[in-house]
């Protein structure tokens, strides 16, 4: 389940990603949210002004990233630093801060193999009309078990905990 206060960030994101052709799927604390452990994400937890950290996993092609960058201005993000990156497959993370929260777009996941299985896997939800991809739960367990920051290893023993069978 998906909080009220990240919907409405995510439903205008989606929008615009979705407007712009860009191939993503939702990963990180919206994805832990979906999957029923609801807590205070990224960035939220250290800076007031930002109530929702947005994490996104896009494609990592060349035509995807020009899709993103266009969907980037329609949310009114300025491209000037973003028309000079030299888009790089494995490096190019980018972290954009918006009025009330911020987005992170990441070309890879640490433990993941391949963008196009992990889609595969993913579900598909609508928000408003919005249709995007959320990692699945496996994927999302995998990527925060290679990760394994202490956030990390929270929100596996809080996601296996709420979604181990009840006996």
């Amino acid at each position: 389940m998906i909080s009220n206060e990240i919907r409405e960030s995510l439903q205008k994101v989606c929008k615009a990603l979705n407007n712009a052709a860009v191939d993503f799927m939702v990963i990180g604390g919206t994805a832990v949210g979906y999957y029923g452990y609801q807590r205070i994400s990224g960035s939220a937890q250290y800076i007031n002004e930002i109530k929702t950290d947005l994490d996104f996993w896009y494609r990592p092609t060349n035509e995807n990233f020009i899709a993103l960058t266009s969907a980037l201005e329609m949310l009114g993000v300025p491209l000037d630093k973003l028309q000079s990156i030299v888009f790089d497959p494995k490096k190019t993370f980018l972290k954009i801060p918006h009025k009330n929260f911020q987005t992170d777009f990441l070309p890879v996941m640490v433990g993941l193999e391949s963008y196009k299985e992990c889609k595969q896997n993913a579900t598909k939800e609508t928000i408003d009309g919005n249709e995007f991809y959320i990692i699945s739960y496996r994927d999302l367990v995998k990527n925060k078990q290679a990760l394994n920051r202490p956030i990390d290893k929270t929100d596996v023993a809080e996601l296996t905990r709420r979604n181990s069978p009840k006996l």
